[in-house]
């Protein structure tokens, strides 16, 4: 129960120049990434049955349902960041929207699941809208809405099996690869290893350095 979550909401376009996020992040991305929303929750944050990523899911594939079936509407992040704040809260969990702040802010004690909504404009509708599924500070996951939780699954069975598969050894799926997701998951995953642990003691600030 007490599984703490992060939601994120970004758009990405591709880089031009060497201009970056102001949040930071891998100087070595292909692109540039736009954030508009961060919600934080202390509960429930975990993946299946009544977990955040469901609950994602479920209400991505409802928003990407409602954009083919009206042929006036279009993609728009800014639309989708403030539909997912009203979803959020009328909800049942305890959701608190948070600053904008810095990558290496954001993930110093990062959270037990952080969920990231990527949106691209200008790609094929089906792949307009990506989420990724981090534990910890590894992103361990990307998939369209519709594929999340079926891949997901495959990922947990194969994590509860002897030989263990790593991240780079899962196939997740051509849109995956054709659109940078996983060149960009595993520049990401890099560059949150690289982020010391930060807390506050007596007002004296300490960094500790991960070892693994």
């Amino acid at each position: 129960m007490g599984t703490s979550g992060l939601t994120i909401v970004r758009e990405r376009k591709a880089k031009r120049g060497n201009k970056t996020s102001a949040l930071g992040g891998p100087s070595e991305s292909q692109y540039f990434y736009k954030y508009y929303v961060c919600i934080y929750q202390r509960y429930d944050g975990y993946v299946e049955g009544c977990g955040l990523g469901t609950w994602l899911v479920n209400f991505l594939c409802k928003f990407k349902d409602n954009l083919k079936n009206d042929p006036s509407s279009y993609l728009n992040t800014g639309s989708l960041g403030a539909k997912l704040i009203n979803e959020f809260m009328t909800s049942e969990y305890d959701a608190h929207i948070i600053p904008i702040m810095s990558l290496k802010n954001l993930f110093a004690i990062p959270p037990d699941h952080t969920y990231i909504i990527t949106t691209t404009l200008d790609s094929e509708f089906d792949n307009s809208i990506m989420l990724s599924a981090l534990h910890g500070d590894e992103i361990i996951l990307t998939a369209r809405p519709e594929n999340f939780l079926g891949k997901y699954e495959y990922y947990d069975t194969l994590q509860k099996d002897k030989d263990k598969k790593s991240f780079t050894e899962i196939d997740y799926g051509d849109e995956v690869v054709n659109e940078g997701y996983f060149s960009e998951d595993q520049l990401f995953n890099k560059f949150l290893k690289d982020i010391p642990f930060t807390f506050t003691i007596n007002g004296l600030t300490i960094n500790i350095e991960k070892s693994w």
